[in-house]
């Protein structure tokens, strides 16, 4: 099925405000109207999906940010913008809406295991070259586990994402890594979005789908 045009459009878009509106709430305010005019309605699941996305982040942000791996250079609360507080429930609902396919089954506990791990790294380790070899490792564990093509599709497409996020950000004085990394941004950022797509889709994407068919289920009762 072909992406929607208003799907495309979202990217460039979000990178040209990152980019050029001048101020944290001005950022918010136009990130706002572009989600809703190319996202249009959210069913009830999508808008926990988004909400529970941004507060998992916003905490995982914080504890980053506390480990000194990057900074945010204008920041309003907890050491970020205010912009940032609801970015990555954008990332992930975009990612779910252009890639789409079915929920996979199986193996949820290697899963699990892998992203508390993950999850763990980055909120405790603050040397990147220490940070990018344990991601690096337990991302090469994950995908010997689960390389389905839609495994491989969330994975890259994240990893694509997130180098036009990172490279706008820091290109346009958003936020900077220590250590005056290549280009501005660490290699970690590859491990970081890769991770995030493929246990999008191991992890979060059946929780959705038992919700969705919950949600479906007493309607079709009444019919």
């Amino acid at each position: 099925m072909p992406i929607p045009f208003r799907l495309l459009l979202q990217v460039p878009a979000t990178m040209a405000i990152l980019a050029f509106v001048p101020t944290n709430p001005g950022k918010l305010a136009a990130l706002a109207l572009l989600w809703a005019l190319t996202f249009r309605r959210l069913d009830r699941t999508d808008a926990v999906f988004y909400g529970a996305a941004c507060l998992f982040f916003t905490a995982m942000n914080a504890a980053s940010l506390k480990q000194g791996i990057f900074a945010f250079t204008r920041p309003d609360l907890l050491g970020m913008p205010v912009y940032e507080l609801f970015m990555w429930g954008f990332y992930l609902l975009h990612t779910r809406r252009v890639l789409g396919g079915p929920a996979p089954q199986g193996r949820r506990a290697q899963a699990w295991t892998l992203a508390l791990l993950y999850s763990a790294a980055f909120a405790t380790i603050h040397d990147g070259s220490v940070l990018l070899l344990v991601t690096g490792a337990l991302l090469a564990a994950a995908l010997a586990l689960f390389h389905e093509r839609e495994d491989l599709a969330y994975t890259g497409y994240m990893v694509l994402l997130g180098a036009a996020i990172e490279y706008t950000g820091v290109w346009s004085g958003q936020w900077a890594y220590p250590g005056d990394p290549p280009g501005g941004v660490p290699l970690w950022f590859v491990t970081l979005w890769g991770g995030v797509g493929l246990f999008l889709r191991r992890l979060v994407l059946p929780i959705l789908a038992r919700a969705q068919a919950g949600a479906r289920a007493p309607a079709e009762a009444l019919r």
